[in-house]
């Protein structure tokens, strides 16, 4: 087939249509070579961003991923024409206000909650707003360039997007990216897992793998859990309103099992919850419970909906059947 080098530049740069988006992973499928070739520009482009958007700890941990082979005695000559087509599309660029606004590095601010810390939240300067959670950081610019919105997310934030449809807005993490033009949703990321979660509430989104490459539309309702580790994306249906209560400083519960329970009250707490029984810790609940409540009045709440006892010790809590008749603080 024949084929415009120049795409890859445009790639390069941040540039480029769906349709040709995919005009170029149809070509990088034809040979062993353009893929070594296509994977060097997925390169360049990793490391341009991360010094571009704030990222440059996270280059060699990015680049070492792609960990791809590359005999160059047999891509230069297809390099050689993909530098041809970028310096030239640097070099117009360079000449150009737009160019320059397009391609200079923006001051980013960085916000970040503790955990155990309040919901903060922040608006952006296109009326974005965004309600980031405890133990959470959200890097974005001090000004968008007209053709594109990006924020880098570690952590758990909702979104509520400006609609703007001639820039896009994008949700970065170390994992996969989030596009959309105007929505709300919610991007969990456990980096302790390798895993993002993400929770459409109103509009459409995007998934895009590492490269930018679209993996996943999503509509509302549906969550999408993207394991790093297995390189698997999973989708279900879900009641949104249950994964975005935190921002109403609520815990919702639906059917939830103890344990489930008492690894959310562990993280906020800071304690080791000690469930008696694996039966006791599959028992399941329907509640809502304020975040702001102590950790004995939840406990204690818990109480009225099951027969349970619990015992506090400093860092410790222990939670049993009834009939044991244990003390209940």
């Amino acid at each position: 087939m024949d084929f415009d080098y120049g795409l890859l530049a445009k790639y390069l740069a941040d540039n480029i249509s769906p349709d040709e988006m995919r005009e170029v992973a149809d070509w990088s499928n034809l040979s062993s070579e353009n893929k070594q070739v296509f994977s060097e520009v997925v390169r360049l482009r990793i490391s341009w961003n991360a010094m571009l958007y704030g990222d440059a700890s996270r280059i060699d941990d990015a680049l070492e991923k792609l960990n791809v082979r590359i005999d160059r005695s047999s891509y230069k000559r297809l390099l050689y024409k993909v530098i041809q087509y970028a310096a030239i599309i640097l070099v117009l660029f360079s000449f150009s206000y737009s160019g320059y606004e397009y391609f200079k590095p923006e001051k980013q601010i960085s916000i970040t909650v503790n955990s155990g810390e309040d919901v903060k939240k922040v608006i952006l300067v296109d009326g974005t707003t965004v309600w980031l959670r405890g133990g959470s950081t959200l890097k974005y610019p001090e000004s968008y360039s007209t053709k594109k919105r990006r924020v880098s997310l570690q952590g758990e934030a909702f979104f509520d997007v400006t609609k703007n449809a001639e820039s896009q807005f994008c949700v970065s993490t170390d994992y996969m990216h989030v596009r959309v033009k105007g929505t709300s949703f919610d991007v969990k990321v456990d980096a302790g897992n390798k895993k993002v979660e993400t929770v459409l509430v109103t509009g459409k989104i995007d998934l895009l793998d590492r490269a930018w490459n679209k993996v996943l539309d999503v509509s509302p309702g549906e969550k999408v859990t993207y394991n790093q580790s297995r390189n698997e994306y999973t989708m279900e249906t879900v009641d949104s309103n249950i994964y975005t209560a935190w921002r109403l400083n609520q815990f919702v519960f639906e059917n939830a099992t103890l344990r489930e329970i008492a690894n959310k009250l562990s993280v906020k707490f800071n304690v080791n919850i000690n469930i008696e029984s694996s039966i006791l810790a599959r028992r399941k609940f329907r509640c809502v419970i304020n975040e702001d409540e102590s950790l004995p009045d939840i406990l204690k709440l818990l109480t009225f909906l099951a027969p349970i006892r619990y015992r506090i010790e400093g860092k410790e809590v222990f939670i049993y059947e009834q009939q044991n008749g244990m003390p209940m603080e």
